[in-house]
């Protein structure tokens, strides 16, 4: 599999729903079915709080009007059925509209991946679980490799095919339940919930191994991208800026050494 830089740029957006769910269209039609059922029952208990005769024979009542009460309750159902459809459709429409403007609001442009904000209020909230049920939790940061230099000799073109090729990979070997997101302008993290060290680096084993089947195409050339990843696992140290902290310079460690690598830092209990 080829990555070609020379490609007009996508954008990946993940959507907002995969199907489309039987729910609350029908449940408004359904209500309005309900109301017209109603209306019968209403106008007969009407003619009952008015007219003695019918409060004291109502069947008699609904057999001499029978075609009147059943037109009235066949219309009425058909009516107020299709108005609650309507309603119902419009409501849904309105509702996934609001879901996809959350999802840009949360989302990175270029890669589709979690921005910063997001990502900061998911940190949060793992890190409260984590607190709770004192599961373990892990912090990759990835650095690609060189991004610089692609930009420099390549122009930002490629640089941009360059972040959206690691971060397709990303998305594909990170496990369901990972938090991913762009966190940089050539740096990406990941939060593992309920992760622990060995569950991290096989994740970065992954993305490691994916870049290096999978290289960019420039032009004529085949270049590989390449990253260093940083990670950092507690079960016990539940500070975001401690976690990040360790992170970070796990990173530095495997920059320093040469990079297209795995540093890990476990933080003592």
């Amino acid at each position: 599999m080829l990555m070609n830089a020379a490609q007009p740029p996508q954008r990946r957006m993940v959507p907002v729903y995969k199907q489309k769910r039987f729910g609350s269209e029908w449940t408004y039609a359904l209500l309005g079915v309900i109301l017209g059922i109603c209306a019968p029952i209403g106008q007969i208990l009407l003619r009952m709080a008015t007219d003695a005769a019918v409060r004291r024979a109502p069947l008699e009542e609904i057999r001499s009007a029978l075609d009147f009460y059943g037109y009235q309750l066949v219309g009425t159902c058909i009516v107020l059925g299709v108005a609650g459809l309507a309603a119902g459709r419009r409501a849904e429409r309105l509702r996934r509209a609001e879901e996809f403007y959350h999802s840009l609001s949360e989302r990175d442009s270029l890669t589709g991946l979690l921005n910063g904000r997001a990502f900061e209020d998911r940190y949060a909230r793992v890190m409260g679980r984590a607190a709770r049920l004192s599961q373990p939790v892990s912090m990759m940061i990835i650095d690609v490799d060189g991004l610089k230099e692609i930009n420099d000799l390549h122009g930002h073109a490629a640089g941009n095919a360059a972040l959206r090729h690691v971060a397709s990979v990303i998305d594909q070997v990170k496990r369901s339940e990972d938090a991913a997101a762009r966190w940089g302008g050539d740096e990406f993290a990941i939060l593992l919930e309920g992760g622990d060290a060995s569950a991290a680096e096989r994740v970065g084993e992954a993305i490691v191994s994916r870049l290096r089947l999978t290289p960019l195409v420039i032009g004529r050339q085949r270049r590989p991208v390449t990253v260093t990843i940083g990670i950092a696992t507690a079960r016990d140290h539940f500070d975001r800026d401690v976690l990040f902290a360790a992170a970070d310079r796990a990173l530095y460690e495997g920059k320093s050494a040469g990079r297209n690598r795995i540093e890990t830092e476990i933080l003592p209990p």
